[in-house]
């Protein structure tokens, strides 16, 4: 049991209250999975929040206000366990602050400095550039004696909703001035950063990405050519991961959604990991593999549609993803994607899967059709048992999900199935 620890001094602050509620409040808030139910003061209750783990744009200092509001919204969040917050052979980046510590920009914007001697020492010089803001350090590659530069500014007389973020590449030899390699134009919210990936195995290639704020909880990310001449938008996200799923030796890039694309429960649920996109590697980017391209992205109106029978622009019947994580479910190393899906229509048609990925696809290991009733709504985790490990199936009945509100109330249970022989048999059900 712990706490979910967050990164900027918004976060710190909501915490604390949360750590209040709880453990003042609430002293057997926590379940045997890590679930936290806090008693608020409005009508639904609020399981322990958790910001997503990117900290990428953190830096920012996003208002306070829009995080207070949850706890008036009766938004449910919640702290993910094991399939969503546990990738196997995963591989974190390199967050570009991290690499500039102990370096800053001098007063003219044309020096690096050394923050660790006296007087401070010169790193590499930078030419004149023209500017609206004074730049800030957002990352640096070492190559010997070569260095690369990232630096970034914002100009504040444009549009608030969609600021003009300046990313700025310089390279040269230290001690030496640096020359000007590139300088990008990007859109969208306060918060900039840059992070890089730095595979271990040679069949791999490293990776520079430029994150740019969208909103609170979500942003764009950019990958950048190997020349530095271009940059190619990959995918809006709340978080991502890199991970070796077929263990190749080549990392697989995975973007999380924070919410799930639930089109039958009205929870409302909000977390940092629930639906993921996968992209592997084409040649120096990515390029998305998950989900199938015929299965239609996240659209929270589609809930609306069903439930009052409106027609929509996506043909019926077609698949869709509701959550999914990844697990080692067969123990060889390896990670499984386990999908909770349906189908596009008025009466549920979801299904259990199990996907492995193979020559950059994934293919099914194997799937089981869910009853009707009652409505799947979550994966609730990984639960080890004598025959294996058993994936939790989070269900709730036709009129909770209607009803919406807290979904850890009466009328929700847990139903788990095991991967065994290459078929998903139902194991013994947990009530919750």
């Amino acid at each position: 049991m712990g706490l979910c620890f967050s990164q900027s001094p918004c976060d710190l602050i909501l915490t604390l209250v949360v750590w209040h509620l709880t453990f003042v409040g609430n002293p057997e808030a926590c379940d045997v999975n890590g679930w936290m139910l806090l008693p608020l003061p409005t009508t639904s209750s609020l399981p322990c929040i958790r910001w997503p783990r990117n900290a990428r744009l953190d830096s920012t200092m996003r208002p306070c206000a829009s995080i207070l509001a949850l706890f008036a919204a009766g938004v449910v969040v919640l702290c993910q366990i094991r399939i969503y917050d546990e990738t196997p052979n995963t591989r974190a980046a390199l967050d570009g602050a991290k690499t500039v510590v102990g370096y800053r920009i001098s007063a003219d914007a044309r020096t690096i400095l050394g923050a660790d001697s006296s007087p401070a020492k010169v790193l590499i010089r930078l030419p004149f550039m023209h500017r609206k803001a004074a730049p800030q350090l957002l990352g640096m590659l070492n190559r010997g004696a070569s260095i690369e530069l990232f630096l970034g500014w914002v100009d504040l007389e444009s549009d608030p909703g969609n600021f003009e973020h300046h990313i700025e590449i310089f390279r040269g030899q230290r001690g030496t001035e640096a020359a000007l390699v590139h300088d990008f134009a990007l859109y969208g919210g306060p918060g900039m950063g840059v992070s890089f990936l730095e595979p271990p195995d040679a069949g791999d290639a490293p990776g520079v990405f430029i994150d740019i704020q969208g909103g609170s909880y979500w942003g764009t990310t950019y990958i950048l050519a190997p020349d530095r001449q271009s940059v190619a938008e990959l995918f809006t996200s709340s978080d991502y991961e890199f991970a070796d799923l077929d263990r190749d030796g080549v990392y697989e890039l995975i973007a999380w959604n924070r919410r799930p694309f639930d089109v039958r429960c009205d929870f409302g649920i909000f977390g940092g990991h629930f639906y993921p996109e996968v992209f592997v590697r084409a040649g120096s980017s990515y390029r998305k593999v998950w989900p199938p391209p015929d299965w239609p992205p996240p659209d929270l109106g589609l809930n609306y549609h069903l439930r009052n029978r409106k027609t929509t622009d996506i043909p019926s019947g077609v698949n869709l993803q509701i959550v999914a994580g990844f697990a080692d479910l067969e123990g060889d190393g390896g990670a499984e994607l386990i999908v909770l899906q349906d189908r596009l229509r008025e009466e549920p048609a979801q299904a259990l899967a199990v996907y492995r990925l193979a020559n950059k696809s994934f293919h099914v290991v194997a799937q089981t059709s869910l009853p009707a009733q009652p409505i799947a709504y979550l994966l609730d985790g990984i639960r080890d048992s004598s025959e294996g490990k058993e994936v939790l199936v989070r269900t709730a009945t036709p009129a909770k999900c209607e009803a919406g509100g807290d979904p850890k109330a009466d009328g929700t249970a847990d139903v788990a199935y095991i991967l065994r022989g290459g078929r998903l048999l139902p194991a013994q059900p947990q009530k919750r």
